[in-house]
Formats: structure tokens, sequence, C-alpha cells
């Protein structure tokens, strides 16, 4: 057992290892969220050319109810548990994205404008997070399954009303790409260019490349900060649990006064007992 094995839980190792060769690879994390069933999981596996579905699950019952991760061309892609399928995945998926350097935010069209559960979902990290401006600036909003709408101005209208809901809570107007999982599964299996440019996947992939290069030397330092505050964490609990060692030998300690000076009594009332009757024989 090594000497950080001895003191630290194996996800405290481990998370720092990976914030370490995070930087030194120069590895980004992409994670996706959004509501269950809104196409977040389709998505990501034609972002890693995955078109038969089987790394990300995408059945209609709730298979995704864990943060999974899969790396491809030097980016972590991250699928989260759908917002509001649960109380606790809110919880799961607001730890992820605070440690993700690009967030893909996906809205399937069919559905309108953003509903109650993701505007809420918005203005909690709005509210609540130190830096909220960094999460919008690196959040990329997905209207997926456009393909299931077949006027352009539907989807226009829809992109135009989320603009304008996020604009109300973050005041900055986000970017949005509208896209067809499907269209690009289709274009790149029977090489059909017009499915492949009709789906917009591939001004996804650009829009995602230029967060990279924008970002980058950001990126780079956010990473050295988390892992900065990661080191400090363990720093803290190592201190705490130093705390409670030096607390638990006083206690020993303050046992084995106590016991000594118990001794100590009883030997002397011992002898006095053993003196008066000694007294008393004469």
């Amino acid at each position: 057992m090594s000497k950080l094995e001895k003191y630290f839980s194996k996800e405290d190792i481990q998370s720092l290892e990976i914030m370490k060769k995070s930087i030194s690879e120069s590895m980004i994390t992409i994670t996706c969220v959004g509501l269950y069933n809104h196409g977040k999981s389709t998505l990501l596996n034609v972002l890693i050319k995955d078109f038969e579905y089987k790394t990300f699950k995408t059945a209609d019952a709730r298979e995704t109810t864990l943060n999974k991760e899969v790396i491809y061309n030097d980016i972590k892609y991250i699928d989260t548990p759908g917002l509001n399928a649960q109380e606790k995945d809110d919880k799961k998926v607001m730890e992820v994205i605070q440690k993700s350097d690009i967030t893909l935010f996906v809205h399937t069209v069919t559905t309108g404008e953003l509903n109650k559960a993701e505007v809420d979902f918005l203005v909690k990290i709005q509210k609540h997070w130190k830096n909220p401006q960094e999460f919008i600036n690196r959040t990329i909003f997905v209207l997926s399954r456009i393909d299931g709408i077949g006027n352009y101005e539907d989807i226009e209208n829809t992109k135009n009303k989320m603009q304008s809901q996020i604009k109300d809570i973050f005041d900055i107007v986000p970017m949005i790409v509208p896209v067809s999982s499907e269209d690009y599964k289709e274009g790149m299996l029977h090489n059909e260019k017009e499915l492949i440019d009709e789906s917009n996947i591939k001004i996804l992939e650009e829009k995602i490349d230029f967060f990279k290069n924008k970002f980058q030397e950001a990126i780079i330092k956010t990473k050295r900060e988390r892992l900065n505050n990661k080191y400090n964490e363990l720093i803290s609990k190592l201190t705490r649990k130093l705390k409670d060692k030096e607390e638990e030998i006083k206690s020993l300690r303050a046992k084995q006064i106590n016991i000594v000076e118990e001794f100590d009594n009883d030997i002397t009332k011992i002898e006095n007992t053993l003196k008066n009757m000694y007294d008393r024989l004469y």
C-alpha cells in the first residue's frame, strides 16, 4: 500500500491522476446534458462515429443513470442522466458540468422552446455558480431532431425563442446549432453528401473546434486551477485526519493518565488498609 492509498480514497487518487493527465495530454472534456429522451446519446454516438449506437445507450427505457465517459480524438465525451428524470440526477449533472471544458446542451426542436425544467436548471447555474458566465461562454445549445420538422421557419422560430429565454437568464445571446443526428448517420452510411450537409453535424464539429481553439488557454488555466483546488482539498482532508488522530492520541493519553491515577489511588488505599490492619495487631 502506497502512502497515498493509506490516507486517501481510490476516488481521490484517481481524480488527481485524471486531472494531471488531462493537463499533460491537452485533452478536453465535452459534457452532454439535456432532458431525458431529447437526443443526447444519439448525438454523442454520431460525434464519435458510432452509427450502430452501441457506445451511448439510446433505448426508450431510461438507460443513462450514471455519467458515461468515452475518449475519441483526444476529446473525452460524457453522457449524463436526463435532467429532471429523478431529483438526484440534476445534482449529478450539475457536478459533472462544473468539471467540464465545453458543454453541449441538447434540446429537441419537436417540443418547441425550453420547458420549465430546462429553464429552472439554467437559472440554478446562473444563481448559484461562482462564475456562471464561464458556463454560458463555453456552452453550445444543440437543437436536435430537425429532421422531424418539415418547415424551416418553425426551426428558426424555436431557435429564436430559445435565444430569448437564455438571454433573459444570462444576458448573452447563446450559440445554438440545429442538427439532425439521424440525417448525418444516413448520409455517412450511404455516402449522401446532401444529407450530411443538411444534418449540420459538421457545423457543430466546427463550432466545437472553434471553442477548443478560442478557449484553449482558458481551459488549461481552469484545469490547473481545478488541480490546485484538488491538491488543497486533499491537504485539508489530510490535515483533518491529522487533527482527528491527535485528538485520538490525547484521548488515549487522558485515559492512560486516569488509569495510572486510579491505580495509584488504589495502591494508596490498599497500603493504608494493610497498615491499619497491622497497627491493630499491636
